[in-house]
C-alpha cells in the first residue's frame, strides 16, 4: 500500500489566503485591509506550534484572485504571491511540508454547486488556458523545490459529468510535469470531493499522482447549526457523538440524500464511519496509488468531548488505512483553536497529529 509520504498528518490554513473576501479589483484601500489580514491571521509562531504538535504538513488554500485580477488575466501580483513564498519558506524552516491548493479557480468555486453557467471553467477554452497558465506559473516559481511541496489542482470539484474534469486535470498535470517532472499532484473527486465519487476519476498509477477526498460525516453532527448551510442552520437541537439517529428522525426524514438514512443501525458511531469510508477501502484495494483526505473536521458548535471522540475515531481509521489527512481547520470552523487562537483541547491536537 502506497502512502502520501510527508503528508500524513496536517492542518488546513483555511480563511487566510482563501475565503477572505472577493477580488479587490484595484481598490487600494480594500487591498491594504486584506494584506493586513494576510500578515496577521497566520504568523511564524503558528508554524512553530504545528511543528511542536507533531504535524508533518500544512494544506494551504489559495484563491486565484489573491494574485490575479479578472481584468488582467496572466498578470500576477508579485506582492501578493510573496505571501505564498513566505508560507513555503516558513514551512521549510519548521520542517513542515506544504500542499498548495487552488481553492477558487477562474471560472470555478465549490460554492456554485452544479451551476454550469457560473462554474464554466470546464467548458470555456479561454478559462482553461488561464487555469493551466496559473499552474505553470507555480511550477516554474517553485521548480527547485523537492518533495516538501505538492500541488492540489482544484478544491471540491462539483460537476455533472466528470469526464470534463478528467480531461482538464490530465492536461494541467502534463503542463506541470514538463516543468517539474517529480512534482506530486493531488487530484480530487467529484461532488465536493465525496469519497463515493473516487470511481468517477480516471486513475493513472504513477508516482506523481495522489487522489483526494474530504469527509464531514455525519454531516448533521459535523456541521450542526452551520450558518451557511440551509439544511443545518435552522435545526437547533444539539448533536452529540456518538448518537442515536432516532433522536433526529425529523431532520433525517427531511434530508432524503443524507447518509444517515440508509445505515443499518440506529447507533451512529465508529462503525458508521467505517461503513461510510468503504469506497476508500475499495479504491485502495483496486489501485496502487496513495489516497489522501484533504479536509475533515467538526464545527465549533459541537461540544468539545463529542468532537474529541469523532476526531479520535476518524483519524484512527485513516491511519489504519494509510490515508494522509489534514484537519479543517487550524483556525476557524473547528474548535481546535478558539477565536484568540489559543488551543482548546490537547486531545484534539493529539488526535489530528496521529500518523
Amino acid at each position: 500500500m502506497k502512502t502520501f509520504n510527508g503528508f500524513m498528518a496536517g492542518a488546513n490554513l483555511g480563511h487566510w489566503l482563501s475565503q477572505y473576501g472577493e477580488n479587490a479589483h484595484g481598490d487600494r484601500t480594500l487591498m491594504a485591509k486584506q494584506d493586513e489580514h494576510f500578515r496577521t491571521y497566520i504568523k511564524e509562531s503558528d508554524f512553530a506550534r504545528m511543528q511542536e504538535w507533531g504535524l508533518d504538513h500544512v494544506r494551504v488554500p489559495v484563491d486565484y484572485f489573491l494574485f490575479e485580477e479578472d481584468e488582467n488575466p496572466g498578470v500576477y501580483n508579485e506582492q501578493r504571491l510573496a505571501f505564498v513564498d513566505w508560507t513555503l519558506q516558513t514551512c521549510k524552516k519548521y520542517g513542515l511540508n506544504m500542499l498548495l491548493d487552488l481553492h477558487h479557480a477562474p471560472g470555478f468555486t465549490f460554492n456554485n454547486g452544479f451551476d454550469s453557467e457560473k462554474n464554466n471553467l470546464f467548458y470555456d477554452d479561454g478559462l482553461q488556458k488561464r487555469y493551466i497558465d496559473i499552474w505553470e506559473m507555480f511550477a516554474k516559481r517553485y521548480q527547485s523545490e523537492g518533495d516538501n511541496l505538492a500541488f492540489e489542482l482544484l478544491n471540491e470539484l462539483v460537476i455533472k459529468d466528470c469526464s470534463y474534469w478528467n480531461r482538464l486535470w490530465k492536461q494541467t498535470a502534463d503542463a506541470i510535469l514538463k516543468i517539474s517532472p517529480h512534482r506530486k499532484i493531488v487530484i480530487g473527486s467529484n461532488n465536493w470531493n465525496s469519497v463515493d465519487q473516487l470511481t468517477a476519476l480516471e486513475i493513472i498509477e504513477s508516482e506523481n499522482f495522489v487522489y483526494n477526498f474530504h469527509t464531514y460525516e455525519p454531516f448533521l453532527f459535523t456541521h450542526q447549526r452551520a450558518s451557511w448551510n440551509e439544511t443545518t442552520v435552522h435545526y437547533m437541537k444539539s448533536v452529540t457523538y456518538p448518537f442515536d439517529r432516532r433522536e433526529h428522525a425529523d431532520w433525517i426524514k427531511q434530508n432524503r440524500s443524507d447518509s444517515l438514512r440508509n445505515f443499518e443501525r440506529d447507533q451512529i458511531d465508529k462503525e458508521f464511519l467505517w461503513k461510510y469510508i468503504k469506497p476508500a477501502i475499495a479504491f485502495l484495494e483496486q489501485h496502487d496509488v496513495p489516497l489522501y483526505c484533504g479536509e475533515y473536521g467538526v464545527i465549533a458548535n459541537a461540544d468539545d468531548q463529542s468532537a474529541e471522540r469523532w476526531l479520535d475515531d476518524i483519524t484512527s481509521i485513516f491511519n489504519t488505512l494509510g490515508i494522509g489527512h489534514a484537519v479543517w481547520s487550524y483556525r476557524g470552523f473547528s474548535n481546535i483553536t478558539d477565536q484568540n487562537n489559543d488551543v482548546v483541547s490537547a486531545k484534539m491536537v493529539e488526535y489530528i497529529a496521529r500518523r
